[in-house]
């Protein structure tokens, strides 16, 4: 009886580029990228609320309307910290108002969504986002909208930095 022992396996490589996981480019690529509504959407958002001066602490995103984060982008907001949904109904915002001052001085924005595009390739998205303070020293403030472009390439999904003038 013969016995064999494989103490490591072997790739093939028929002159191909491969990454350092062995698979080809575009699939390495292509696993990466999955998702990438919700993936993208998040890493914006992230980027949105890091780059915001003052640094928000509480989190508002408009509740029905147009202006309302996708589920991706609303959790990405509770990942950083307490969020709430504000009304367009003027009794109802009274209401947030009053809890968010009871709650303590902490700096309130509302993010304002106002869309997003996709290459065709589906590598890149650009979401543009914007926001104001509400209540607090801060009342009123606003934080401009921004376009903010997230590509994926076969590490994943990263935030690229903003485009600079051109020198003439």
């Amino acid at each position: 009886m013969v016995g064999v022992t494989m103490s490591g396996l072997v790739s093939c490589d028929r002159g191909g580029t491969r990454t350092t996981s062995g698979k080809p480019p575009a699939v390495t690529r292509a696993l990466a990228c999955k998702k990438p509504a919700s993936t993208a959407m998040a890493a914006a958002v992230r980027e949105f609320i890091k780059t915001s001066t003052p640094a928000p602490q509480r989190f508002l995103m408009a509740a029905g309307t147009d202006s309302a984060l996708p589920e991706a982008g609303f959790n990405a907001l509770q990942d950083k910290g307490p969020s709430f949904y504000y009304s367009s109904d003027t009794v109802a915002q009274r209401k947030m108002r009053e809890k968010l001052a009871n709650d303590g001085p902490y700096a309130s924005m509302l993010v304002v969504y106002h869309g997003k595009t996709e290459s065709a390739d589906g590598n890149t998205v650009t979401v543009s986002l914007g926001g104001h303070f509400i209540g607090g020293v801060q009342e009123g403030k606003i934080e401009p909208t921004r376009q903010i472009a997230v590509v994926c390439d076969s590490s994943g999904w990263h935030v690229t930095p903003p485009q600079s003038g051109v020198a003439p």
